[in-house]
């Protein structure tokens, strides 16, 4: 019987239905199926009122959804097709009834595709031809006696014309795979990422170090694993499932133990390591150097510690091939391959063309197919979520038929995706999806919790201008600078994208804003911009070498203080832009001057972290405290006698720490709280000293993404 499909054609798009793609100007997009259906359905009946239980009963049959699942589908096809809810050009929503396709569709029919007996040469010939054979056409005239040459002739004829069909069939690139479900896993809204799965659960962490937990593949409930560790995250599973490889900090330890418990077993101290990787046969353990570049491999009890290769950038995210030949990993916001027994470091995708930024390549069990992620915030980088979409590539290797070379776009749409693990059988994609927002939430001595702070919009990085009247903030997760009087009026927008500001300090005058944003891949730069408003401006020039990061005024404005990279602390004279390295400050980050001017405090990056005190009249560092655990975003008081930090030894907890003896005392307990910035978190200081946060209130879960291979 032949299968009827139509071509439909709206403004500047083409959707082409026996293709499933949608075609927008001269780019083909990546549809989820689902949505895809929804707009078939609704392009097979423009201007008419399709109910939601019509919708939800084509498409999802007896699945058991409900209408979010709907309403996902239409909120991602208006983000590709560029329509607006409010004032839709396309897809108009009737409150609670349905939707509407709206606008004038052209609908072509394409050329059926006829299916005939295929034990008839003339049906052969109707297939590999496109036109019927003589005897087809004209059933009912008398046969003509053929010569046995002729008859000879004809079959060749058809012989070749098969062999060139399916030579042209065994050649061509095999259709790349899909995703065609979304079931979510979990409903916690506070997942992390995965570690591995042992084909009936999957092992994860909660966001964003710890506890570590598993659920079953299909659901169920969330159990956690005991590990005696506050600060234990699995970064790895072994290659037969049953064992996690798991690293902590507090102290600093990298450990075995049975994925369904059991006594752990220590492999090394991690003391300047990072980013572990266990090889498949469970022998080899790759990592980088904490902040480094260097790609190191050991055995799993520590020893044999030998270098494999250096990157241009620092190494995140390592993965071994299943058959243990090949490792790849992130550098300079890249996908790179090296031997596993070292050289022939070259990037995967060298002509890559898509988004900026790849990362978190996990191979298939059969090693066929790679997948990543591509696009998104770069600064946040993979661990926490910056990156955004699932991408594949295809390394099957057939006799005859090749995969694609270009990688395909599995996932679009507003879910931002973490890490993504196969399954064992390789049918479906774990990953964890994340709807990114935050509230901004100060907190109230009276009542002893955090409090909606400027109507609790999604901001970080707030700065307020001496007298506190106003306020500079960037939103989260979109990265744009605004300034606003301290109630909330006259906002006024002061970057745009792809600039991503973070750590914005507002100038002793108040006429401008200091902050830190991408420049290039893996480089960072300090940038000013007018209080006013205006374009912004590098202090520093790009071809120096050196990325800039976390910029300070002076308390007189006339010199910055800033990080580089690789860590070191320098000053910046803004009246005659000469550069000073600070003697001693190498190994150090996260400066900031006191208001009286007398100190530059900075964190060393090893563990256990030590928070220092530079005295610039003696010229000379001074430790203030040390913990074992790593501090974040340490802040002046007001009065410059204290500085206050997040705390990460033990319970999660706001520190004060006095100026310059050096002791702590506990302001609030953060256990309980969920936090959430580009950075994973932030912390921060208002005029009075009261700490500020930025609350998580998105959603993080993890889906199982079902793969279609054809």
């Amino acid at each position: 019987m032949p299968t009827k499909s139509f071509v439909f054609r709206f403004a500047d798009i083409e959707v082409r239905e026996r293709e499933f793609s949608l075609v927008k100007g001269s780019e083909t997009v990546a549809v989820e199926p689902k949505a895809f259906r929804v707009l078939l359905i609704l392009l097979r009946n423009p201007g008419k009122l399709i109910p939601k239980q019509e919708l939800l009963d084509a498409v999802w049959g007896d699945a058991a959804v409900t209408e979010n699942s709907l309403a996902r589908a239409v909120g991602l096809l208006r983000k590709l097709l560029g329509d607006e809810a409010r004032t839709p050009r396309f897809i108009e929503t009737v409150a609670t009834v349905g939707y509407r396709f709206l606008g004038t569709v052209e609908m072509v029919e394409e050329p059926a595709i006829a299916t005939v007996p295929s034990d008839s040469p003339a049906s052969l010939e109707v297939q590999v031809t496109g036109h019927a054979s003589a005897a087809s056409v004209r059933p009912n005239e008398q046969e003509r006696p053929r010569s046995g040459r002729t008859g000879l002739l004809t079959a060749g004829a058809i012989a070749a014309i098969l062999l060139s069909g399916g030579m042209w069939y065994l050649t061509r690139p095999v259709p790349p795979p899909r995703i065609t479900e979304y079931p979510q896993i979990t409903h916690d809204g506070h997942i992390g990422n995965i570690a591995g799965t042992d084909g009936s659960r999957i092992y994860f962490n909660m966001y964003p170090w710890g506890p570590i937990a598993q659920v079953g593949v299909s659901g169920g409930d969330i159990v956690t694993i005991p590990t005696g560790s506050m600060h234990a995250t699995a970064v790895g599973m072994s290659g037969d499932g049953t064992n996690l490889l798991i690293s902590s900090f507090d102290p600093n330890r990298l450990w075995t133990m049975g994925a369904l418990g059991g006594p752990p077993h220590l492999v090394a101290d991690t003391s300047g390591q990072a980013n572990h990787s266990w090889s498949p046969d469970g022998k080899l353990i790759a990592y980088s150097k904490f902040q480094g570049r260097i790609l190191f491999v050991m055995r799993t009890d520590g020893t044999g510690v030998h270098q494999l290769a250096t990157a241009k950038g620092d190494i995140t995210d390592i993965a071994w091939s299943p058959d243990g030949g090949r490792i790849r990993l992130t550098a300079d916001d890249a996908l790179w391959e090296v031997s596993s027994t070292g050289g022939d470091l070259h990037p995967v995708l060298p002509d890559w063309k898509g988004p900026p930024g790849q990362c978190c390549g996990r191979w298939t069990p059969d090693g066929a197919l790679y997948i990543f992620l591509a696009g998104g915030n770069n600064y946040a980088g993979p661990a926490l979520g910056g990156y955004e979409q699932i991408w594949l590539l295809d390394e099957r290797r057939g006799l005859f038929r090749r995969a694609r070379r270009e990688p395909v776009q599995l996932t679009s749409g507003p879910i931002r995706w973490r890490t993504p693990v196969s399954s064992r059988d390789g049918d479906r994609i774990f990953a964890t999806g994340t709807t990114p927002r935050g509230e901004l939430v100060r907190f109230d001595s009276k009542s002893n919790e955090f409090q909606p702070f400027l109507g609790g919009i999604s901001a970080e990085s707030l700065s307020f201008n001496r007298d506190g009247s106003l306020i500079a903030y960037v939103t989260y997760p979109d990265g744009i600078l605004w300034r606003v009087k301290a109630d909330g009026t006259e906002r006024v927008q002061l970057t745009s994208p792809p600039l991503y500001p973070i750590l914005c300090r507002w100038s002793p005058d108040g006429s401008q804003i200091l902050f830190t944003a991408q420049r290039g891949v893996s480089r960072y730069a300090i940038y000013t911009v007018a209080a006013q408003g205006g374009s912004p401006e590098s202090l520093i020039p790009a071809d120096d070498g050196m990325g800039q990061v976390d910029g300070n005024w002076s308390p007189d404005g006339h010199r910055i203080v800033y990080q580089v990279d690789p860590h070191a602390v320098y000053i910046l004279n803004i009246d005659t832009h000469q550069r000073t390295k600070i003697p001693g400050g190498e190994g150090l980050w996260s400066p900031r001057w006191s208001p009286d001017g007398r100190y530059i405090a900075a964190m060393t990056t090893q563990l256990p972290v030590t928070i220092k005190l530079f005295d610039l009249k003696a010229q000379r560092w001074s430790t203030l405290t040390e913990n074992t655990g790593p501090w974040g975003y340490p802040t002046w008081s007001h009065s410059g006698k204290f500085i206050y930090a997040l705390n990460f030894h033990g319970k999660w907890s706001v520190q004060r720490i006095s100026v310059p003896v050096g002791k702590l005392s506990p302001v609030i307990d953060l256990s309980n709280e969920h936090l959430i910035g580009a950075a994973a978190f932030w912390f921060g200081l208002d005029p009075t000293d009261t700490p500020l946060l930025l609350r998580n209130n998105g959603t993080s879960d993890i889906y199982a993404l079902t793969l279609e291979e054809k």
